[in-house]
């Protein structure tokens, strides 16, 4: 799950320190109105220890009011809610397993952060990382370096790119092993469909450890 997590700080970096505050600004405000967003993913892991790179697919549901959905379709179907409160993993047969945000602080910080970079709120997220951005709000690139020694003990840096949503990902290791995230058919919803709130746990039934049959 480490990858997830920088996948949702990527997100939120585009707020952290910057020389170009103002273009950073306006990529938050572009994206902050959405209170659903819903994008294909390619994950294509490269490992120096693998001849071939892990690629795994599937779809990202931002929920304001729910939280974060990360449903991986291939090759194996699993999904991750990282809500408030929560962090649910959810297997291919329905069956969901739960687990307090105390016990696991940090999947529940990046949640927290998700959350706070369509807020927007840039307090939260400065100690992250260092950031440099160049372009327009129709492409734009930022580069990112981790700020803090726990970050930097294993991510070399990132860099991201995109124009009304955030569209590709490249986070480099320490150790040379790189993912590529790359994003695709970026919706907006005013609320996540009737599945997707199953998988959020919307329903009482979903909540019991019973499968769920979206």
């Amino acid at each position: 799950m480490r990858w997830l997590g920088w996948l949702l700080l990527v997100f939120c970096s585009a707020w952290a320190h910057s020389d170009e505050p103002a273009l950073l600004t306006r990529i938050g405000a572009q994206m902050e109105p959405y209170a659903v967003v819903r994008a294909e993913f390619t994950q294509t892991r490269q490992m120096a220890a693998l001849k071939r790179p892990l690629v795994t697919r599937g779809q990202l549901v931002y929920s304001r009011r729910d939280g974060v959905l990360w449903q991986i379709e291939q090759p194996v179907k699993t999904s991750y809610v990282l809500g408030e409160d929560r962090i649910v993993e959810i297997s291919g047969d329905g069956v969901r397993r739960e687990r307090a945000a105390r016990d696991v602080p940090g999947l529940a910080q990046v949640g927290r952060v998700f959350r706070a970079m369509l807020g927007a709120n840039t307090v939260a997220l400065r100690e992250y990382f260092d950031a440099s951005a160049r372009g327009d709000l129709t492409h734009w690139e930022i580069d990112l370096k981790p700020r803090q020694a726990a970050l930097s003990q294993f991510m070399a840096g990132m860099h991201l790119a995109g124009g009304h949503f955030v569209e590709s990902i490249r986070m480099e290791e320490t150790g040379g092993d790189s993912t590529l995230i790359q994003l695709r058919h970026s919706q907006v919803a005013n609320a996540p469909s009737a599945a997707e709130l199953l998988l959020f746990g919307g329903d009482a039934a979903a909540r019991t450890g019973a499968p769920v049959r979206p």
